[in-house]
């Protein structure tokens, strides 16, 4: 290489990389500007395509432009410069720098030196021209460059290059396979109940606008325009619809198939049963049950049927209350099943269609009151209260049993209770309550001679009830004491009921002797004419006899004495049961003498004879002839009956004088038996509590005095003492 050629290289180096920055910015500006119109027409297939091919030729452009300022900033461009500036001789200069100089046939190596010399030293007198000449021009490139490049920028800059429809720009080829994936229309649901809404989402790839296509059966397509996000996806919604829906969407030359939209049927129960079934024990019928909001009151264990029907086919059927849950069968449209209500409370009929939507309207209720079974009350009018035990060892009971459904079994439950406070076992005794419903008033006796009391004893009882569930419910009285009275007071109550037995038998005597004397007066009595004398016939019956007739009067007496001996045949047969309850009641008592314990037997014994078949039958033959109306068979039955009394008179005249000893005998043996413990409590006293002067000792003493009034009592015989204020018709129920 030439000195002329070094120099005139040192002399366009800078310019040709500047220039050739100039004409990269310039290039780059244009790359910049051709993405931003990709960016715009994005993502727009052949908008990308577009851009990038304007990239390319951008690309291209710059790189012949760069060769060119190469060419240029050569030694031979550069030399003919040189050549102009100084005003030489073509050729001067780039003869020198030339390939070729020096090398042809003929040349000369000094004559080459000498012309290099020469050129060298002319380039460097011009460099300074030449060097402002060419800045001039390469800066003007270089601001060129830069504004272009800067204008590329800002291009690029406005047109978002991270939104999101710029990732087609910068992948072009999944932009490219992406349009040419096929449209796509999808909804939120394809059956929507009338009215409904429905949302269509649209989504196309490499799109930014599509056409959605919308008709109802039998309507032409209606076009609505559909902006696209950088996803090519939209979503739009069709509201209030009432109709089937078909839909679809396109775009460019895609366009996707069409979708139906249904609208289903409205979905009710179109019919609703509801019979409540009662438990079998209630015997009650089956009823319908109305859903609303009364209040149903349900006896426990009372089932719900439920038949209905719905609309539409239904997935299922549950009456809910709160957590509880109570499913029925369901067929189709059909809804069947039975439940049994265990708490109150609204409970509500949830029922579904087939795509598990809740049916239209409010569901229905049922606000139930469940009423469980109570037990049964039990209370005991008869005794009522702690007594004590008849003499009789026979308690009367009067149990009142109430319950809101029926009763099925009635139990008296009793138990001995020593007094050293030893309990017994249990004895339950049935009493009959067949067929008495929700309540009864049961009569009953307790037995208490075979349970081996003894005197202080007591006997405790209650009564006990079921109902009919089928889970009995059981319910009981208050609970009772019987105290069985000491042997002391046994004596006195035998004593006591001597003296009523004995004022009863004078009453009965005296009633039957008054009964006699109406009896025979009526039977002897004739019918008078108006002067007082007796009309009769020669066969002795009266003119009023003789015309078949009775007077009023008459009649009126003879039923009277009829109702009444049959009554005081009642009083004796209570006497004689009274005489037979002392008896027992005396030998209870410890009183056992065998000469008394005989003459009571003697005094029953009298009192049953004396109501003879005879008088039975008089009685009979008079109440027959009042009922026939017949006068002469009535006066004929008034004189045997009056004949069969004077007999009862005598019989019960002379068993009163009988029971009167037999009253004082036993009285006299009872006094006899209260001596005997005073002298043996006495005796325990003086050897026990005598040595100590306490309150012990004092209330013993009170006791012995107490019962030192017992032979002073005795003194005055039987008939001084007190008399029961019951007579034998009440008395014998009491023992």
């Amino acid at each position: 290489m030439t000195e002329t050629a070094r120099r005139l290289r040192r002399l366009g180096a800078p310019h040709a990389r500047a220039r050739a920055f100039a004409m990269v910015l310039g290039g780059f500006g244009a790359a910049l500007a051709a993405a931003a119109l990709g960016l715009a027409l994005a993502p727009a297939v052949p908008g990308i395509a577009l851009a990038w091919a304007l990239i390319l030729v951008s690309a291209a452009a710059a790189t012949r432009a760069v060769l060119h300022t190469r060419r240029e900033a050569a030694a031979p461009a550069l030399g003919r410069l040189v050549e102009s500036a100084a005003g030489g001789r073509a050729g001067s200069i780039v003869g020198v720098v030339t390939p070729t100089a020096g090398k042809g046939s003929g040349s000369s190596a000094a004559l080459l030196l000498a012309a290099d010399t020469r050129a060298a030293a002319v380039v460097l007198s011009a460099a300074p021209q030449v060097d402002s000449a060419m800045r001039r021009t390469t800066r003007l490139r270089v601001a060129s460059g830069a504004g272009a490049a800067l204008a590329g920028a800002i291009l690029l800059a406005a047109s978002a290059p991270n939104a999101g429809q710029a990732a087609a720009f910068w992948h072009p080829m999944r932009a490219w396979r992406d349009a040419r994936t096929p449209i796509r229309v999808t909804v939120d649901r394809t059956t929507i109940p009338r009215g409904g809404n429905v949302f269509v989402t649209v989504i196309a790839p490499a799109a930014t606008q599509a056409t959605l296509w919308s008709r109802g059966a039998g309507e032409p397509w209606r076009a609505m325009k559909v902006g696209l996000d950088r996803d090519g996806k939209a979503v739009r919604g069709f509201m209030d619809i009432n109709a089937d829906l078909y839909l679809r969407a396109s775009t460019g030359g895609r366009r996707s198939g069409d979708i139906k939209v249904s609208v289903a049927l409205p979905a009710f129960l179109a019919d609703l049963g509801l019979t409540a079934r009662f438990p079998s024990y209630l015997g009650r019928a089956d009823e319908p049950l109305l859903a609303g909001s009364d209040v149903i009151p349900l006896p426990a264990g009372t089932s719900v049927v439920t038949n209905g029907a719905a609309s539409v086919p239904l997935a299922s059927a549950t009456w809910t209350l709160e957590s509880r849950r109570e499913p029925l069968r369901v067929d189709g449209t059909r809804i069947e099943g039975r439940f049994t209500p265990t708490a109150s409370g609204t409970w509500r009929l949830e029922a579904r269609s087939a795509d598990n939507t809740l049916l239209e309207g409010e569901a229905p209720e049922l606000h139930l009151l469940i009423v469980p079974d109570s037990a049964p009350v039990v209370t005991l009018p008869v005794p009522g209260r702690d007594t004590t035990l008849p003499i009789s060892l026979r308690q009367q009971l009067v149990a009142d049993v109430r319950d809101d459904h029926g009763i099925t079994r009635l139990s008296v439950v009793s138990w001995r209770v020593s007094r050293t406070g030893r309990v017994g076992e249990q004895v339950r005794e049935s009493l009959d309550v067949a067929s008495v419903g929700d309540r009864a008033i049961v009569q009953g006796q307790l037995d208490a001679e075979n349970r081996g009391l003894l005197p202080g004893d007591t006997l405790r009882l209650f009564v006990e009830a079921w109902d009919n569930a089928p889970t009995p419910h059981r319910g009981r009285s208050a609970e009772i004491a019987l105290r069985l009275p000491s042997m002391e007071e046994l004596r006195a109550e035998a004593r006591a009921a001597a003296h009523a037995v004995a004022s009863a038998a004078d009453s009965v005597s005296a009633a039957q002797r008054e009964l006699s004397d109406r009896t025979r007066d009526l039977a002897q009595e004739r019918s008078r004419n108006p002067d007082g004398q007796t009309a009769g016939r020669p066969d002795g019956r009266s003119g009023a006899q003789q015309s078949g007739s009775m007077s009023f009067q008459s009649t009126q007496r003879a039923e009277e004495i009829a109702r009444d001996q049959a009554a005081m045949s009642q009083r004796v047969q209570e006497l004689a049961q009274a005489v037979e309850e002392i008896a027992r009641a005396a030998k209870a008592a410890g009183v056992d003498d065998t000469a008394f314990q005989r003459r009571l037997q003697e005094v029953q014994e009298l009192l049953q004879r004396a109501l003879t078949p005879e008088l039975e039958q008089r009685l009979r033959e008079l109440q027959e002839a009042l009922a026939r109306l017949d006068p002469e068979a009535t006066r004929q039955a008034l004189q045997r009956l009056a004949d069969a009394q004077q007999q009862l008179r005598r019989e019960l005249e002379r068993s009163q004088e009988l029971f009167k000893r037999a009253a004082l005998e036993g009285e006299l043996a009872s006094l006899a038996r209260d001596a005997e413990d005073l002298q043996r409590r006495q005796a325990e006293w003086n050897k026990e509590d005598a040595p100590h002067a306490d309150s012990a000792a004092d209330a013993r003493g009170g006791e012995c005095r107490r019962s030192a009034r017992f032979p002073r009592r005795a003194a005055r015989g039987p008939g001084s003492g007190r008399l029961a204020r019951a007579t034998p018709r009440s008395a014998a129920p009491a023992a």
